[in-house]
Order: C-alpha cells, then sequence, then structure tokens
C-alpha cells in the first residue's frame, strides 16, 4: 500500500508539473510580442522550396499563387520538388517560371527530396523557405521574413494556420495548431525562448540549411531533428506571427490519426 501511494504521488507531481508547464507558456503566450524590425532595405535571394508527393490536385495552383507574392521577382525562384507526379501535371509545372526538379526515391520523405534538389541547385540562393504542397502564403510574407533575416536572424518560423474549417475535424486540427503555435512559438519568444519549427512556413539561411539537412534522412518529422540540431549550435529561432502561412487542414478522423502517426515516426 505505501508503495501504491507513492507512485500515485509521483503521478500527481508529474502530471500537475505538465499542466503548470503548458500553463504558464499559455499566459506568456497572451504577451504581446514584438519581433526585432530592421531599417535595412536589403532583399535577399530567396528560394522557395515546395517538395510534393503524388500532389497533383493541388500543386499547380499552389505554385501559381506563390508566383504572386509581394516580392521582387527576380528575387525569389519558385522551386517543385516533384515526386511521383503525373505527366500532365509535370507539363503543366514546366509551363510556369518556376523550377521544377523531378526525384523518385524507394522511400519517399521530404528530407530527401529537400537535399537532392539543393545538390542540383547552384549557391545564389541566401535563404530557404519551406512549403508544404498545400500551403498558400499571405503575399507580405517574404517581406516579413526579409525583415528578421536584415535584423540577425538565421531561421525564421512564420505563423501556419488553417486554410479551411469546413470540418469538425479540421476545426479540430486549427484549434490544435494555434493553441501549439500560442504555447511553443509566442510563449518561448516573450521569454527569449526559440521558436518551435512547425515543418512549413519556415526559412533559413540557405548554407546553414543546406548543411545541416545534409546530416538529416528522417522518415518522418524531420523538422524535429532539424529543430535539435539547430538549438546545439546555439542558434535562435524567430518566430513571425505576422508572417502568415495557410495551411490545409485534414478533412477526416483517419486522416488525422495517419497525420499524427506519421509525423511520430
Amino acid at each position: 500500500m505505501q508503495l501504491f501511494n507513492i507512485i500515485q504521488w509521483i503521478l500527481i507531481i508529474y502530471s500537475t508539473s505538465v499542466v503548470l508547464f503548458l500553463l504558464g507558456y499559455a499566459i506568456l503566450g497572451k504577451i504581446p510580442y514584438h519581433p526585432k524590425h530592421s531599417t535595412k532595405k536589403y532583399k535577399h535571394k530567396i528560394a522557395l522550396f515546395i517538395p510534393g508527393y503524388k500532389e497533383d490536385e493541388v500543386i499547380v495552383s499552389v505554385a501559381q499563387k506563390a508566383l504572386q507574392l509581394d516580392y521582387p521577382k527576380d528575387k525569389y525562384d519558385v522551386i517543385v520538388i516533384a515526386d511521383s507526379f503525373k505527366p500532365d501535371t509535370i507539363a503543366a509545372l514546366k509551363s510556369l517560371p518556376i523550377k521544377v526538379i523531378e526525384v523518385s526515391f524507394e522511400k519517399s520523405t521530404k528530407a530527401r527530396a529537400l537535399n537532392k534538389a539543393m545538390s542540383q541547385l547552384s549557391s545564389e540562393y541566401e535563404i530557404a523557405l519551406i512549403l508544404d504542397a498545400d500551403n498558400v502564403l499571405k503575399k507580405d510574407f517574404l517581406n516579413k521574413i526579409n525583415d528578421s533575416f536584415n535584423a540577425g536572424y538565421q531561421v525564421v518560423q512564420g505563423h501556419r494556420t488553417a486554410k479551411n474549417l469546413n470540418t469538425p475535424v479540421a476545426v479540430l486540427d486549427a484549434a490544435s495548431e494555434e493553441i501549439n503555435n500560442t504555447i511553443y512559438s509566442l510563449g518561448h519568444r516573450v521569454i527569449g525562448l526559440s521558436s518551435r519549427l512547425v515543418g512549413s512556413g519556415m526559412a533559413f539561411n540557405y548554407p546553414l540549411f543546406k548543411n545541416t539537412m545534409a546530416t538529416i534522412d528522417a522518415i518522418g518529422g524531420f523538422d524535429k531533428e532539424l529543430e535539435l540540431k539547430l538549438l546545439k549550435k546555439k542558434i535562435k529561432i524567430e518566430y513571425r506571427h505576422d508572417a502568415i502561412c495557410y495551411d490545409e487542414k485534414v478533412h477526416q478522423s483517419d486522416s488525422f490519426a495517419k497525420q499524427r502517426m506519421r509525423w511520430l515516426s
């Protein structure tokens, strides 16, 4: 009985600590965070990567929207990394003023796609921006990211938020995203800690990203391994709540479960 009581108290203390930890950061996340700005007008050359695996339904539209951002056209390239796309989709992409890099792997992952693409590109880029194949950026996104790089940051996470709220599962997914934004991005930055990385809507110093990614071959959740490696290098991750990246949320519960399992793999 005494052993049972000890175990019970350990569980109570642990659970209470976790709740208080999350509550503390949730409260901090409600404090206004003002990212550091720069007076510099310099425009970095940006590689906007859109890796996709069999994303034929959305990729052409997403690429077209990425071309319409409010940023000098000669200062960013849209680069679609096409894994297992249909020939018609490839042809449609190649008709656009973008770069299309076709890849194929026995086991497809975003990390492998990005590494393969960067191995085929020149070193002209200063920033690598990573999107998912269904992401749409607010038109001023690149300017917000550029501002933070001019302010001295090497890694910046944008504000990924829901593009759709058309099913209860999508609403749940969107709510989860905003809770995590508040706790692990805003809450962290208010007290000077690094923001989390979320896998898309994130920008990196290009050489830093290329060199770090060369050491990563994660099957799922490559952003978490990347985040850990950056923190070990003592590189601060900035968060721009005003740099909006719209993300398609899952519609059905089975898709939601599969997505979470993939992230944990």
